[in-house]
């Protein structure tokens, strides 16, 4: 309950916005997230503006609890992007018949373990070291593990338990883990035909990433693999046909900043030259972001200072958040009219301020 705000009508509850409290990723650094989810309304009191001010109620519940940043999975992109969230990081989703697809390249020998959700801190470990400088991951606490990982809480029951395989080199160290699920398809033939979702795949090294994946291509009897993955994963290169590998393109989460200056303080800075340029913020969900603000780096930190100097460059928060995650670069902003430039180099300024180590990518959903 401390998580969700609530509309009330005579005292009935009908509309309601849960925001559960995590932490994300970028560039080494960490901050603290707003995961909104789900977002409910009673269909008799839809079109009445009760979602539209617990979102901005949220907004203001997030800043108070320094919750600097705000995510939210939806299929009603018009909805949320009036109240400043907008798409700011992708992934690639991979489908395939694992009977057609064979690996080029064999990686050294390991050993690959089943277990089980108790085993989630040795997941863990592995996780750890590969978001450490990741743009996107959510630090994961015990239960986000054994609830949101390991298990399907809110999935149906025709989903069998996950699968959990470790993969270790030859001297016993973990250098990977992949997370999957068996669903079966309608019976219509002798054999019975399932579909595996791969949740969580992440490798240390490429002797754990091929390792991995020769693991899933033995699942001979699942009519399809299916898996989201990050954009810069080379799996369809690493097989003999890639054609074979069926890739879409996609979204991630719809992104906000909630609160500019203590956003742009805790994102580490990637450049590799101090930068500095006066950015307007144009925010009417979120009126403590609208003003000019002076952007300045140094030392592998930003800041965000107010200013009464004329901007350099003009945005939204909608703008914002995919030029802050690095999903778009203020030069491809500036070309499609989200960004208003009042002096040129600071373009150029920007895109060194917002530089990433990694595109940006979240292997949760929420």
């Amino acid at each position: 309950p401390e998580w969700t705000v609530g509309a009330f009508v005579d005292g009935k509850l009908v509309a309601d916005v849960r925001t559960v409290p995590m932490v994300r990723r970028i560039n080494g650094g960490t901050m603290a997230f707003g995961a909104v989810g789900p977002v409910a309304c009673l269909s008799a009191y839809r079109r009445q503006g009760h979602v539209a001010r617990l979102l901005r109620f949220a907004l203001e519940t997030m800043r108070e609890r320094g919750q600097v940043m705000s995510g939210l999975h939806t299929p009603h992109d018009a909805l949320y992007a009036r109240y400043g969230w907008e798409r700011a990081e992708g992934r690639v989703r991979y489908q395939f018949y694992p009977k057609d697809v064979h690996l080029r390249h064999r990686g050294a020998s390991g050993r690959i373990d089943q277990v089980t959700k108790d085993d989630w801190q040795r997941l863990d470990h592995i996780y750890q070291a590969h978001v450490a400088k990741r743009n996107g991951p959510f630090a994961r606490n015990s239960v986000w593990w054994q609830l949101a990982v390991l298990a399907h809480f809110e999935s149906p029951g025709d989903w069998k338990d996950n699968e959990i395989f470790v993969w270790s080199n030859p001297d016993g160290s973990d250098e990977g883990y992949v997370v999957y699920s068996h669903r079966p398809l309608p019976q219509d033939a002798d054999w019975p035909r399932r579909v595996v979702n791969i949740r969580d795949f992440v490798a240390l090294t490429g002797d754990a990433y091929l390792g991995l994946w020769q693991h899933m291509l033995t699942h001979d009897l699942a009519e399809h693999i299916i898996a989201y993955m990050p954009p810069d994963d080379p799996f369809p290169n690493q097989v003999h046909d890639p054609f074979r590998v069926q890739v879409s393109s996609g979204y991630g989460a719809m992104l906000r900043i909630v609160d500019v200056e203590r956003a742009i303080a805790l994102r580490p800075y990637a450049g590799d030259r101090s930068v500095s340029f006066t950015m307007r913020v144009l925010d009417h969900s979120a009126p403590w972001n609208e003003a000019t603000w002076r952007i300045e780096t140094a030392d592998g930190r930003m800041q965000a200072k107010r200013t009464d100097a004329d901007p350099d460059v003009e945005l939204t928060a909608n703008a914002l958040a995919p030029i802050f995650t690095a999903f778009m670069t203020p030069e491809v902003a500036a070309g499609a009219g989200l960004l208003r430039v009042f002096r040129a180099e600071a373009v150029d300024e920007m895109a060194e301020a917002f530089r990433v180590l990694y595109p940006p990518y979240c292997h949760d959903s929420y």
